[in-house]
């Protein structure tokens, strides 16, 4: 699973840089070198954007999964030494970004989740981040979810969390 020298065809955004793969009709995804992305921390005391270690970033990615019925998985690492990739494999979603409006709708009407007040500086500033049980999700903006010409919409890439009860305290009213 070690594909030495592999490198993405596009830069991307502030976590992954793709190549899209037409045979399967799916995108790589690289991490940015000698990074493993971001998840949410609770370690200061309230909710923070951290760099991920390997294994959170894949947690990530599994928790996405679960939350959006998605089929992220792992690839492998590659790039070069002292500068690996962790690599991912997403199907390629064709569509537009999709509204604020048709975000809400999703993640609040759709799939229970209550729309946070700000997005405590995780993922980019303009975000919106939602709240389910022992789940936040953050990060949640049009270039990261995507409306097909079906009307379905599917997020891409969000920074979701599992919350332990101290944390999730931190969102209380």
């Amino acid at each position: 699973m070690l594909y030495e020298g592999l490198q993405p065809a596009v830069e991307g955004g502030r976590e992954h840089d793709i190549t899209y793969d037409a045979a399967s009709g799916s995108c790589l995804k690289f991490t940015k070198p000698a990074k493993a992305a971001y998840v949410a921390s609770f370690e200061l005391g309230y909710p923070s954007l951290a760099p991920a270690l390997p294994l959170e970033y894949l947690e990530r990615q599994a928790l996405h999964n679960e939350i959006f019925a998605d089929d992220i998985r792992f690839v492998g690492v590659a790039g070069q030494p002292f500068h690996r990739r962790i690599v991912t494999r997403q199907t390629h979603i064709c569509g537009k970004a999709a509204s604020w409006e048709q975000i809400i709708r999703l993640m609040v009407d759709t799939l229970g989740f209550g729309k946070l007040r700000h997005n405590y500086g995780i993922g980019y500033e303009d975000s919106y981040a939602f709240i389910r049980d022992d789940v936040a999700v953050f990060d949640m903006r049009p270039a990261n979810v995507i409306l097909e010409e079906s009307g379905l919409i599917v997020p891409i890439d969000s920074i979701p969390v599992r919350l332990s009860p101290v944390s999730r305290s931190m969102f209380a009213p």
